[in-house]
């Protein structure tokens, strides 16, 4: 298994290729399997085929890469998104509760990203939210999930 933490996070994009393509051909030269840890999305879309979206250390959504960067089931990752500059677009708003961010050392009761969520309730402050599957392959933990059948639940 070959573990890559931001490694391409303070290089230039033609440097970010080269080192990304280094990293694909040693994972298939060798059948290795790959973790690519990175706050950057868009290099996220361009080397993984899963992605697991961590937040305060917990994995709140999971599923393949495209489906979940196209069409978010969990808050935090929409804001996320919402968060990245494209060329000719002003940043959205995230739609994020001004709040700050809780301590990872000190993490809210119930649902983590509570305090910071527009669709939080009262559920959300007394019982953490287990992962569920919201589509084949893909799981939010979340109470009040943005897409698929979970949401009606």
């Amino acid at each position: 298994m070959l573990i890559a933490d931001e490694a391409v996070s303070a290089l230039d994009v033609s440097a970010q290729a080269t080192v990304l393509n280094l990293l694909r051909g040693l994972t298939e030269e060798r059948g290795l399997a790959g973790l690519f840890i990175s706050h950057d999305l868009g290099v996220v879309r361009a080397v993984s085929d899963e992605v697991a979206v961590l937040q305060l250390g917990r994995i709140c959504e999971r599923g393949p890469t495209e489906a979940v960067l196209a069409a978010p089931a969990h808050p935090y990752t929409a804001a996320l998104l919402a968060a990245v500059p494209e060329p000719g677009r002003p940043l959205r708003d995230t739609g994020l509760l001004p709040a700050d961010p809780p301590s990872p050392l000190a993490p809210p009761s119930g649902c983590r990203f509570r305090t910071r969520c527009p669709l939080a309730d009262g559920r959300c402050a007394t019982e953490e939210p287990r992962p569920r599957e919201v589509a084949p392959g893909r799981t939010v933990a979340c109470h009040r999930p943005l897409v698929g059948a979970a949401a009606e639940a």
